[in-house]
């Protein structure tokens, strides 16, 4: 094509080279230079793949630039002619090569007029009759001319059927919100066979069902031992449920039985926190203790490894078509082959500090529908879809479509067998701040009932510092609550306030990364300062010492029996770690600088450390222990004790430092969380969040066109 100018033609787009023109329907579009000579290089390559280089070098020639300009131009290109990476039209983008132009287009030489073109006779032929052969050649030239007209017409309308066939389809969205069950207590859909949805409830902890219209709920025996069952999937036919019961902790996750629905028998797989079925129903995949997912056949044998991922993974889901096996991994998604190969994750930089979870496929593959949240402090988790409808010409366009909004959030989606609705719950969040009176031991709201937890107190009473809920952020008042003032805002995400001693200074951690991050910043309010900027890991739980001079902290958190204790000093900006403090977390410093109490990693023993003494006294309880605090006086310890991990019977417990069993303070038999935080008022009253949310399932009903 070298010293020639042609005319290029692709749906409704002429692009003239001779006039540096790009007419669309009708109009001329401005284009730069630079940019309409990218676009002659991809249409005189048709359908072949033109390297980075290439195009540089035919364009710019020795001109020093960078891909940034190449990529400049064809984003330009691409909006002047109404195209999209990710779903081309015309220009495809083929990752760290380079680009080809996918659509047909017409190619015709732009001839310049000469003389006796438009049919007359040149000078001297004047009067001189026709030849036969003219009129043969003139003859020729009518039917080629019509030939080439058609051959226009049939590629033109190959084109308008291209695009038609490639063209985006409608977003799914929800059309039609049912709720289906009416107590408020907080639930999850486990999955459904159809004609009622299998919910597992936190409140009690057992498996209930709902007819997918509505109705009441009724409870759903099931035979298999322990304690705790909660539904983790239901097969494709509907005639087999997975279950887990027992144990829930890093070390002993539950006992993992398949459970036929009709008759109650059940099989033993395995121990997991969570599997799916395979689509045939012959296999499952399961998560295990080690962060490792395993695969076994549905009568419990064959049990092998199929990857290691490397542990924090959630949820589990099979493809329709079987080819997939997908999870979330530390608020991420993730993808793999059943046969173990091909592991990758998913949506690389979307809401890359948010959370991603519990996602499900529709039964005909075409939506993948899970929950998210921009960030991780915001606890509005929203249910979002990714359409993976392909056809001949139509690629999944890999972004994530939102379904919900607005106040309920939303978690643990389950797609209908029939593909045309979701069941999930949907939560409020709301919390009202209770105070236990001590000689009544009723539960009254305080501070007016506010949304909020983790309230500390200064030192002389007179202020209160403390995290309102859901919005989460660090607010300062007077000790009655008047004359608020917020401290902290996105994207911080605070949590665990203490008061300087001088009351001078608020201690907290930063939850927004992931990690816990210690910051202070002054009670008068002001840029929060982090005070170990150079630190790579966690520091849990800070608590000032009595003088202020040194902070305790911990490495990590619950079940890790690497963490340990360390002390920060702020004069020296020394860190020492506290001896015999290994397999320790969540410390507090009495108020009288004389002891640290601290958790067992397991969670079954609260630890005390006599500071002069170096000296440790492990105390085991009957339950899963949380939430230690020191009376103001520093004789005691308060703390929240359950009897088993996942039970949710909880009582308040009050220790002797001097020694002594612990004595139960309050019974919290059916008390609903918000957050699960004990706190003590001024006057040493325990404190508590109700929570004054809603937790129900709703059928979300799906139009996708």
């Amino acid at each position: 094509m070298a010293g020639k100018s042609f005319i290029f033609r692709f749906a409704e787009v002429e692009v003239r080279e001779r006039e540096f023109s790009i007419v669309k329907a009708g109009e001329v579009l401005a284009v730069e230079p630079k940019a309409f000579r990218v676009l002659l290089v991809l249409l005189r390559g048709q359908g072949k793949l033109i390297e980075k280089e290439e195009l540089l070098n035919a364009v710019w020639g020795d001109a020093a630039v960078t891909d940034n300009s190449l990529a400049r131009s064809i984003a330009l290109l691409r909006r002047l002619l109404g195209d999209e990476a990710r779903t081309p039209r015309f220009i495809e983008t083929v990752s760290t090569v380079g680009y080809r132009f996918i659509c047909a287009v017409e190619v015709a030489e732009d001839v310049l007029p000469t003389p006796g073109a438009d049919g007359q006779q040149a000078e001297g032929d004047a009067g001189a009759a026709p030849s036969a052969l003219a009129a043969v050649v003139g003859g020729r030239s009518k039917r080629l001319r019509w030939m080439v007209l058609g051959s226009a017409a049939v590629l033109a309308l190959a084109c308008a059927g291209i695009s038609y066939l490639s063209r985006p389809l409608p977003p799914p969205h929800v059309t039609r919100t049912t709720k289906l069950t009416f107590d408020g207590h907080p639930k999850w859909a486990g999955g459904t066979d159809g004609t009622r949805v299998f919910i597992n409830s936190l409140s009690d902890l057992v498996i209930y069902e709902v007819g997918t219209e509505g109705g009441a709920m009724v409870k759903v025996p099931v035979a298999a031992p322990g304690d705790g069952p909660y539904v983790m999937d239901v097969s494709a036919d509907g005639a087999h449920m997975l279950v887990g019961s027992g144990e829930e902790n890093w070390k002993k996750l539950p006992m993992l039985w398949n459970v036929r629905i009709p008759d109650g028998s059940y099989s033993r797989l395995g121990n997991a926190w969570q599997a799916a079925y395979s689509p045939d129903g012959s296999s499952v995949a399961y998560l295990t203790a080690e962060g490792e997912i395993w695969l076994v056949r549905s009568d419990g044998t064959g049990a092998h490894k199929l990857a290691s991922p490397g542990g924090g993974e959630q949820s589990l889901a099979w493809s329709p078509d079987g080819s997939r096996i997908r999870f979330d991994k530390e608020n991420t998604l993730w993808e793999i082959s059943p046969n173990g190969s091909n592991l990758h994750q998913l949506l690389i930089g979307w809401h890359s500090t948010g959370f991603l979870c519990c996602g499900r496929w529709t039964p005909e593959g075409n939506f993948f529908v899970f929950r998210s949240s921009p960030d991780l402090r915001d606890e509005g988790e929203q249910l979002w879809v990714l359409d993976e409808r392909r056809g001949l010409f139509r690629r999944p366009s890999g972004t994530p479509i939102q379904l919900t909004s607005g106040p309920i959030a939303w978690d643990n989606p389950a797609p209908s067998k029939d593909g045309k609705r979701i069941f999930a719950s949907g939560y409020t969040s709301l919390g009202e701040l209770s105070r236990v009176d001590p000689r009544t031991a009723a539960l009254r709201p305080f501070l007016g009932g506010i949304s909020a937890f983790d309230l500390s107190f200064s030192s002389d009473g007179q202020f209160v510092t403390y995290i309102s809920y859901p919005d989460v952020n660090l607010w300062r008042a007077n000790r009655d609550g008047s004359s608020p003032m917020q401290l902290t805002s996105r994207p911080i995400s605070p949590a665990a306030p203490r008061w300087s001693p001088d009351g001078s200074l608020i201690l907290f951690v930063d939850r927004a990364s992931g990690h816990e991050i210690a910051y202070i910043v002054p009670s008068e309010g002001g840029i929060p300062k982090r005070i170990l900027p150079e630190d790579k890991g966690n520091e849990v739980d800070p608590n000032w010492s009595s003088d202020g001079r040194e902070m305790v902290f911990c490495s990590s958190g619950p079940e890790d029996p690497r963490s340990a204790l360390s002390i920060f000093d702020f004069e020296s900006n020394k860190v020492t770690m506290v001896p015999g403090s290994v397999g320790s977390w969540s410390p507090r410093w009495s108020p009288d600088g004389r002891f640290i109490a601290a958790i067992s990693s397991d969670e079954a023993a609260l630890k005390i450390f006599e500071v002069s003494a170096e000296r440790w006294t492990t105390l085991p309880m009957k339950g899963q222990l949380s939430n230690p605090i020191f009376s103001r006086n520093s004789k005691y310890i308060y703390f929240l004790l359950r009897d088993k991990k996942g039970s949710g019977n909880y009582g308040i417990f009050r220790l002797s430092v001097s020694g002594g069993n612990p004595v139960l303070f309050e019974d919290l038999k059916g008390w609903h969380f918000s957050k699960e935080w004990l706190g003590l008022d001024d006057e040493g009253a325990p404190l508590l969040v109700r929570d004054a949310g809603t937790d129900d399932i709703y059928a979300l009903t799906l139009e996708a066109k």
